[in-house]
């Protein structure tokens, strides 16, 4: 069986490159961003492990992963899918430094490494220095895409009150715009423009918050729920304690700090959560949501949160300067 090939364009640089899908390794991963596909996204850029470019992508993935590798182990032009990082598309295109492992999803083809290598250098600079945006196409090859996206990211009940479905459209209204231009309101913080948010009359410190806060309700607080939503072990009651406990802080927080929207719907869910009435498949169904939303924001907070400082303020010694790998 031919392996299935897609392609990354950037338009703003006028460059493309081809590359194979890992079926052989992880079909069931492979087969779920395959039945996505076509989407767009920005670039993002790492800002520890270097060597890698990434883009959010309107997928929440939960498929198996049966083979993961070291990513400061990986072949450049390595392609990798992070589930829990946000659902992200990874591409190397230079030396990794960090011993943790990732998901393997492809390889980009080797005539086209000097492209992605070129486009990584841009998509550093740009999350360092410029924030110039960096749109990035992904698509199958040899296939005419139709108009938009015909996948449906979200899962609907088939038995779905309508309060349910009005509350996830809307999150995923959110989302889907988010998935393609910086919410209104994150431009408004990382701009000053939230009035008086922060002491000694300085909003970095709230700017701050709004990322940090952004990416641990994304990746590492609602993504987990959703996963223990798909677990036949949890009831929706115990679940819906887990999300009481600890969402409020979050959403609260954000939404003092300018991200009012979030707090809205969040309000309006826990209310719902107060009545007990939701079945399991409906509050999958708005968890679903919520995290479909906040990871299209987190782009956006990490893309434009200021990391060039570190380049001015933060930087090694020389006896600490080369990577040294883990064991």
């Amino acid at each position: 069986m031919d392996k299935r090939r897609i392609r990354f364009e950037w338009p703003e640089l006028g460059l493309s490159a081809y590359a194979s899908l890992a079926d052989e390794v992880n079909p069931e991963l492979c087969e779920e961003i395959w039945n996505a596909l076509p989407f767009e996204s920005i670039m993002n850029n790492a800002v520890v492990t270097d060597g890698s470019m990434y883009c959010w992508v309107p997928v929440l993935s939960f498929a198996p992963v049966r083979h993961k590798e070291r990513i400061d182990q990986a072949p450049v032009g390595r392609i990798r899918y992070s589930q829990n990082t946000g659902n992200k598309v990874i591409v190397q295109y230079g030396a990794c430094n960090e011993d943790v492992m990732g998901a393997v999803l492809g390889q980009i083809d080797e005539e086209d490494l000097p492209t992605v290598e070129r486009v990584g250098a841009e998509a550093r600079n740009a999350i360092f220095m410029t924030k110039k945006e960096i749109h990035v196409h992904i698509s199958r090859v040899n296939e005419t895409e139709k108009a938009g996206r015909s996948h449906e990211t979200l899962k609907r009940p088939q038995t779905c009150r309508k309060e349910v479905e009005e509350l996830a459209g809307a999150l995923t209204a959110l989302a889907e715009e988010a998935s393609r231009k910086e919410p209104f309101e994150h431009k408004q913080i990382r701009t000053g423009k939230n009035s008086g948010m922060g002491s000694c009359g300085q909003y970095f410190s709230t700017w701050e918050f709004v990322y940090s806060l952004s990416r641990d309700l994304s990746m590492y607080t609602l993504y987990p729920i959703a996963r223990l939503c798909r677990e036949d072990s949890f009831d929706v009651r115990q679940l819906e304690k887990i999300y009481m406990e600890i969402d409020p802080t979050y959403t609260n927080l954000l939404g003092s700090y300018g991200m009012r929207k979030l707090r809205e719907h969040a309000r309006h869910f826990r209310a719902m959560i107060e009545r007990k009435d939701l079945t399991k498949e409906e509050f999958r169904y708005i968890i679903d949501a919520f995290t479909f939303y906040t990871n299209m924001l987190a782009q956006w907070t990490y893309f434009y949160y200021p990391w060039g400082i570190g380049c001015a303020c933060f930087l090694f010694d020389e006896e600490h300067r080369a990577y040294v790998p883990g064991e």
